[in-house]
């Protein structure tokens, strides 16, 4: 693992909290998140920085010397950003939109302190309206899903970074046999009825689908409705309408279950897209810093 300046903040964020939990709550991830966080980063040093204890955790004499490089390094960073980052037009407001995922409840609850510019929020239905808002100006940056092989092709005047592939799940109702397994076959749901989100210009759901079942040897039948809100799609698979597939982190409702696909045939790509002509373009590092935060702490990783 490379490490950050993501990581470095992590680092202090622990040894100023004395406990996981609460470096965890102070940087708005998982306790579960912080502590796997933790665990790479000591990887990456080949040792342990921090003792842990029914008291909380303390630095080891390794840690105390990183945490003071860490100290000097973050301080500096923190200095440069002010000066580069910041758009020469520090009153001229700007607006940050999305579609669902975790990424733009992280950049709303972060970003505006990152910045000296007015910040907005809008959430867009689908990734190839928020990707339309980016190409036309309508905001400034988005963070958006597709699904890998099957996004809109990037527009001009717009730069995008793709932060993380995650396996794309399968709702199906909590009383499904396939439900007790930890993985699911593709095949094993030929004979499903599939409800997918509306037409969405920028992710060909579809497609997708389409192209993951042809080796599992069936094209997947589709329900004609098209529904993209996950409470109202939960409700009725819950009561046997259909399966169907949603984001890695997204949070299963009552009466349904979230499995992964045996192979993970399906990845969701999380995006950054910013316009060269946005003054948030000079801030760009910082947004990837703040997504790649986000995608860390709620995305799981293929494999």
């Amino acid at each position: 693992m490379d490490l950050e300046l993501r990581h470095l903040r992590i680092l202090l964020a622990i040894s100023e909290a004395g406990s996981l939990t609460r470096a965890a709550a102070a940087l708005f991830l998982s306790q579960p998140a912080m502590t796997t966080q933790l665990r790479r980063i000591e990887a990456s040093f080949g040792q342990p920085l921090f003792e842990r204890s029914a008291r909380g955790v303390v630095p080891t004499r390794a840690g105390e010397l990183v945490l003071a490089h860490a100290r000097t390094a973050v301080a500096s960073a923190d200095r440069i950003r002010g000066y580069r980052l910041r758009p020469a037009n520090s009153a001229e407001p700007v607006t940050v939109g999305g579609s669902s995922g975790p990424m733009l409840s992280h950049l709303t609850l972060h970003l505006p302190a990152a910045v000296s510019n007015p910040v907005t929020f809008v959430q867009f239905p689908s990734t190839g309206d928020a990707m339309n808002a980016v190409a036309d100006r309508s905001v400034d940056a988005g963070c958006m899903v597709d699904l890998d092989g099957f996004g809109v092709p990037l527009p001009e005047g717009v730069v995008v970074d793709v932060i993380g592939l995650e396996p794309v799940v399968v709702i199906m109702p909590a009383g499904h046999p396939r439900a007790g397994q930890d993985r699911v076959g593709l095949a094993d749901l030929a004979d499903e009825t599939w409800l997918l989100p509306p037409y969405d210009a920028g992710c060909d759901d579809y497609g997708a689908l389409a192209d993951a079942c042809a080796p599992a040897g069936f094209a997947p039948r589709v329900s004609p409705h098209r529904i993209g809100d996950l409470g109202v799609l939960c409700d009725l698979i819950a009561q046997g309408v259909g399966v169907a597939l949603a984001q890695g982190a997204a949070r299963a409702r009552e009466g349904v279950v979230m499995r992964r696909f045996t192979g993970d045939p399906l990845l969701g790509r999380h995006l950054l897209a910013v316009h060269r002509d946005s003054p948030l373009f000079g801030a760009r590092p910082l947004l990837l810093d703040l997504v790649r935060a986000a995608f860390e702490a709620r995305c799981v990783t293929p494999g």
